[in-house]
């Protein structure tokens, strides 16, 4: 059916070339098609290829359900397409999408300074080696002095010599 289509018209076309008829086919067939093509820009080509791609995979994951979800989103979708600028959107998220990755890298390079300079210490301690445990500094405990605590151990009664 298509190719009967076209071949009728390039037939029209060829045969009616130079005459009034020629050149109305000429205008509606070939120049109306190339000035609509022409206005397209890449983000709405961008657009409408999402567009069919979401239509085949709701075809393909969904079946005969997936041919009406389409079927009634897809006016809706190729408007909302058309009427904003898609190309300033695509801009909008790959300039989201940079910000982000250059957020990470910057954390991610903390993070290595960060163990870097953990694994600098912990080899120096290694390298200096353990610290005599003389060198190291000691709270001071309380001094004991024997005659106190055996006096008042000897002073203080306990309860089986108490007699009544």
């Amino acid at each position: 059916m298509l190719l009967s289509l076209m071949l009728l018209i390039v037939l029209g076309l060829t045969a009616a070339d130079e005459g009034p008829v020629g050149t109305a086919l000429q205008r509606w067939l070939v120049e109306a098609p190339v000035r609509l093509l022409a206005r397209l820009s890449r983000g709405r080509v961008l657009g409408l290829g999402l567009v069919v791609l979401l239509g085949v995979a709701a075809i393909l994951l969904f079946e005969a359900e997936g041919v009406r979800l389409f079927s009634m989103a897809a006016p809706d979708m190729i408007a909302w397409i058309l009427m904003f600028d898609v190309t300033a959107i695509f801009d909008l998220v790959v300039l989201a999408i940079g910000l982000r990755a250059v957020a990470a890298w910057r954390g991610l390079v903390r993070q290595r300074d960060m163990a870097l300079s953990r694994a600098r210490a912990l080899i120096g301690r290694i390298r200096r080696g353990a610290r005599p445990r003389s060198g190291r500094i000691r709270k001071p405990r309380p001094p004991q002095f024997p005659s106190v605590t055996a006096s008042r151990t000897l002073a203080s009664p306990s309860p089986d010599h108490q007699s009544a």
